[in-house]
């Protein structure tokens, strides 16, 4: 079977319970009373909050990217609080919504856009992305996110498992979301490293590999090549090191909505609430 059905074929059913998980864990909260719509459903509610937040972004734009920024993603009141906590948090955070945009941009451009430009002569810039002045640029950035959000969930594994402050407390499921991210970090590292150690791979066209580049042979791709370097002498099936990797990446896809990962999402919410409501 063709590769990419199996991945479109894994996918599909993860996006759904992904965004079905989503929604029941909304419409939990959407149970609570709201001012002028108390007794309209779940999803009258939504759309009312979703209009209301759409009107109030747009009255000052500017003052919630400032929220977002600042509060959100750099946790500016969690600063204050406890450094190191600080610094585990921006890193994972920063480094997830980084490394997420960066991936994006880098999967539609040298995945569709390569495709379709031939077919399409007008998408021919594409290739820059691929193998023009563009790829290093994506390969490091994307490189460095990863990086930040491996030694986050390094720090959070120290904080919780070594300093143990007093008044934190550790559940199953803290375990469980930490060792999922350094699964997931360390499995994508070793999946470069196997790439650029083994040209073949690229060669060959396996799934796991696009075409990789001779910016992925220095220190641009740092983590990459690093593990290149003792990958040479090392054969491994290369699909199944994909499916080693994809097939947890998809599960812990669908784990976030039942998860605390779900502040990811909640907490920008809750924090530009408030400073709405102070403001």
């Amino acid at each position: 079977m063709d590769k990419h059905l199996i991945f479109y074929a894994m996918f599909i059913p993860t996006v759904l319970l992904f965004f079905w998980g989503m929604w029941f864990r909304i419409s939990l909260y959407l149970q609570g009373t709201l001012q002028g719509a108390e007794r309209a459903p779940a999803g009258r509610k939504l759309n009312i909050l979703l209009k209301r937040g759409w009107r109030a972004f747009w009255i000052d734009p500017f003052w919630y990217l400032k929220v977002l920024i600042g509060d959100v993603i750099f946790h500016r009141k969690l600063f204050g609080q406890s450094f190191f906590r600080w610094l585990s948090h921006t890193l994972l955070v920063f480094g997830f919504v980084a490394t997420f945009v960066v991936d994006m941009i880098k999967g539609f451009t040298t995945g569709y856009l390569v495709e379709w430009s031939r077919t399409i002569p007008a998408l021919s810039f594409a290739h820059a992305f691929e193998t023009g002045s563009l790829r290093p640029f994506l390969d490091f950035f994307l490189e460095f996110f990863s990086f930040l959000i491996l030694i986050g969930c390094v720090l959070a594994m120290v904080r919780r498992f070594v300093l143990r402050p007093s008044q934190l407390r550790t559940e199953e499921e803290d375990i469980t979301t930490l060792i999922f991210i350094l699964f997931l970090e360390l499995s994508g590292f070793f999946i470069e490293g196997y790439r650029i150690a083994h040209p073949e791979v690229v060669a060959g066209r396996v799934y796991l590999a696009n075409f990789t580049p001779e910016s992925a042979n220095n220190w641009l791709s740092f983590g990459g090549y690093f593990l290149s370097l003792f990958l040479r002498e090392i054969k491994i099936d290369a699909d199944f090191l994909w499916y080693f990797h994809v097939v947890p990446s998809l599960i812990w896809f669908i784990y976030i909505p039942h998860s605390k990962l779900l502040h990811i999402f909640t907490s920008s919410v809750t924090v530009i609430a408030d400073r709405s409501k102070h403001k």
